[in-house]
Formats: C-alpha cells, sequence, structure tokens
C-alpha cells in the first residue's frame, strides 16, 4: 500500500508517543510500496530525518495547529504520490486528512489512541468552547475507518466516545528486544555503589500521578524484611522537590536516589543494574498510563516488573506471570508484592524470564506493526 503517517509527536522530541511514531514509522516503511512522514518543523529535525530510510516532510507549525497547516501537505502529497491511505498518531492530526478526503486526499483515514488526548479538556475553563472540541472530537474520531488503541482501556475511552466497536482494532505497544536485552551491568552497579544491595527501579516523569510516592511509602516496611535495599528513581519534574522532602520525613532518605533524567542510551544498563522495576502509577484524568512501554522494557531486559491495576497498565504487564499488580496508592499491598520478589529470587527470576518470551513472540515493534499494518489492508 502507499501509506503516509501523521504525527504532532516525532523526534528528536522524546517521549513515549514520539518513541511509538518512529518505531512504527521505521517499520511500516518496509512494508509499504511507498511511505512518508509529515511531522512538525522543530530545531534538530533535519539531523534526524537525514538518517531515516523513508521522507519526512516538515511543516512549520506549532503542535496545537498542526492539524489545520498539514491539510494542504496532506492532499498535495496525496495527489502526487497517490498515498490512498493516512495513519494519524493522534485524533486531532486527522482533521488534516478528513478534510483532504473529499478533495482528492488519502481514501482512508486511521487514527491511533493512546489515553490521554482521548481524555483531555483543554477548554474546560470556557465550557462552550469545550463542548465544540469535544464535539469535534467525537466527529474526528467516529468519521475515521479505523482506530487502534494501544490497550484495552484505550479501547473503552473510544467506545465512550462513541465509536463502533467494530471499527476498533487494539494494537499493543511494542518494545526493542535487541536493545533491551539481558546485560551485565556490573559496572554500572559498581559506579552507583550498589554492590551487594536489593534494588529497585522506577523510570518516569516525577509527577504525582505515576505513584512514586506510594513506592516510599512501603519502603519502610520493605526495607526492615530486605536489608540494604536502595531505591533508583530516574527522571525529573515538578514532583521531585516532594518526593525528596517525603523520602527525608519517612527516614528513608539514605537508601533513595533520585538520579534525575537518564540518557537514552544508558536505559538499558539501569533496567539491567535493578532487581525489580516498579510504577504503581494511578488514574489521574486526564493524565493516564495508556499502556506502560516501560514495563515492556523492563521485561525485556529480564526483569519482573510491578505495577497498578489503572490505565491499560494491566495490558502491559500480566499478573503473576510477568509481575505483579497492586491496587493503586496501596503502600502495604505494594510493599507486599516487592518483598514478594525480592525475597523469593526464584520467583523473580520466572517472572524476568517469562517477560523476556513474551516480548520475543508478541511484544515487539515488529509485532506491532504486523497487526496494524494487516488491519489497515483489511479496510482499504
Amino acid at each position: 500500500m502507499r501509506l503516509l503517517l501523521i504525527t504532532q509527536d516525532f523526534p528528536p522530541d522524546v517521549g513515549g508517543t514520539q518513541t511509538y511514531a518512529y518505531e512504527m514509522a521505521r517499520r511500516l516503511a518496509a512494508r509499504c510500496r511507498d511511505f512518508a512522514v509529515v511531522a512538525p518543523d522543530i530545531p534538530g529535525a533535519a539531523a534526524v530525518d537525514a538518517a531515516l530510510a523513508f521522507d519526512v516532510v516538515r511543516v512549520r507549525a506549532s503542535y496545537d495547529a498542526l492539524a489545520l497547516k498539514a491539510a494542504g501537505t496532506v492532499l498535495r502529497l496525496a495527489r502526487r504520490r497517490g498515498f490512498e491511505a493516512a495513519f494519524h498518531v493522534q485524533w486531532s492530526t486527522a482533521l488534516a486528512s478528513l478534510l483532504a478526503r473529499p478533495l482528492g486526499g488519502p481514501r482512508r483515514v486511521f487514527v491511533a489512541a493512546h489515553g490521554r488526548e482521548v481524555l483531555l479538556d483543554p477548554l474546560d475553563h470556557a465550557p462552550w468552547m469545550n463542548r465544540l472540541y469535544n464535539r469535534l472530537r467525537r466527529r474526528v474520531l467516529r468519521r475515521a475507518d479505523g482506530l487502534f488503541p494501544v490497550s484495552h482501556y484505550t479501547g473503552a475511552l473510544l467506545r465512550a466516545r462513541g465509536v463502533p466497536a467494530g471499527r476498533i482494532t487494539i494494537v499493543h505497544n511494542g518494545t526493542d528486544p535487541d536493545r533491551f536485552r539481558p546485560m551485565d551491568a556490573t559496572a554500572l552497579r559498581r559506579e552507583l555503589g550498589l554492590d551487594g544491595h536489593r534494588v529497585l527501579l522506577s523510570l518516569c516523569r516525577l509527577v504525582p500521578r505515576k505513584g512514586i510516592e506510594t513506592v516510599l511509602e512501603a519502603l519502610p516496611q520493605v526495607a526492615r524484611t530486605a536489608p540494604g535495599l536502595r531505591y533508583l528513581v530516574g527522571g525529573d519534574g515538578p514532583d521531585r522537590p516532594r518526593l525528596e522532602a517525603l523520602a527525608r520525613r519517612l527516614g528513608v532518605s539514605d537508601c533513595v536516589r533520585f538520579l534525575g533524567k537518564i540518557p537514552e542510551v544508558a536505559l538499558p544498563a539501569y533496567y539491567n543494574a535493578c532487581d525489580v522495576f516498579v510504577l504503581p502509577a494511578r488514574e489521574d484524568p486526564p493524565s493516564v498510563e495508556g499502556f506502560g512501554i516501560v514495563f515492556l522494557e523492563a521485561g525485556a531486559c529480564g526483569k519482573p516488573v510491578v505495577g497498578a491495576r489503572s490505565g491499560g497498565i494491566p495490558d502491559a504487564v500480566r499478573a503473576d506471570e510477568t509481575g505483579l499488580l497492586v491496587e493503586p496508592d496501596d503502600a502495604p499491598g505494594l510493599a507486599d508484592a516487592l518483598i514478594r520478589l525480592l525475597c523469593q529470587p526464584e520467583l523473580a527470576a520466572r517472572f524476568g524470564n517469562n517477560a523476556r518470551q513474551r516480548v520475543l513472540k508478541e511484544a515487539t515493534w515488529d509485532h506491532a506493526a504486523d497487526r496494524l499494518y494487516e488491519a489497515v489492508a483489511a479496510r482499504l
């Protein structure tokens, strides 16, 4: 097929949606007769685009203005190169293809759904404008030929917006098991002073929804059972000062290290340096964990994980197979789960091996791209 991918989020920007767009684009390009990406023109874009094996058409537009500014670009590309389908990483950009379609643009329009963008009400301070925004979102979602939520949770959000179930195909996120794989992290553990310690790890933006405070509240109970415990928190954000103060107040600051932002290239080593990855994120609409790629990354490194039963996390973590799930904000329950894995190394190893095997069998970006490509092809 001839496929056009349109996204607000694309490298050199970084983040979960940027990763999704980039990884899917690389693989869809190899499966299509013709393929191109339409994305915002931002600093550093030229260097990224030069290294790619497909065209990236950059549009000079702000994040929110891309949907309208890209309409002419989509129409021109469809007429010139015969793109028959457009895949939009966000619903808002699908407006460009829907506007271009009757004028000779792509005849089929497909949309991914991650979670937050389906719930977001950016104009709730102006009720009448917010009603118009929601009406537009429902109209765009209903007019799309197919929607690809990343989890069953996100699929339910689409159905609540009036999207017929027959147009929805769940396409889980993936990861790269060649990059995220078991490896020797002795050097990093020595550098961080972790020799002889059992290590918990969280990687996320430091905002209240991620549940880091629940881990801190669980630490006193865990540390009593697992002496020599260390908790590494990678990432930065506005909640960091509050979390550091909470660690001091709980008397666990000696075993907690806030590492700040970790370079992308170093992430596999940090996953391998831990014994258990933990992220008990809660739902705080519109901010939700639509899936949780970090759980797949940790699992691909052979690590057991602990998450919360919230958002799309149950799709990313197979309870009692690749890790454990607890209720959000349940510090005692989280402590029990962490103690179980730290004190039962055979169970932790089995979960870690199961997680790695699951990624290899069904949760790579290749698997995700195959499922999406097949679903699009079936609707052409």
